[in-house]
């Protein structure tokens, strides 16, 4: 009963691979030789200004909405 479910998952699967390992050729992907490396994110002050500018411009648009309804 399984047979008509599998085949079509297994041709689609394997369809997809090929194109994958096709598109990866093109792109002359090389395995381990100079790959780029994981790093971690550093929060840096610059960004810590442009979070607080966003914060501001955020509560300054908010806030001239509620005092343009009050008026």
């Amino acid at each position: 009963n399984l047979v008509p479910l599998l085949v079509p998952l297994f041709v689609s699967a394997f369809r997809r691979a090929d194109e994958l390992a096709m598109a990866m050729e093109a792109r002359c992907y090389r395995g381990g030789y100079n790959r780029t490396k994981m790093r971690q994110a550093v929060i840096t002050t610059a960004d810590k200004v442009a979070y607080l500018l966003m914060i501001l411009f955020l509560a300054g648009s908010i806030a001239s909405r509620f005092i343009h309804i009050l008026v």
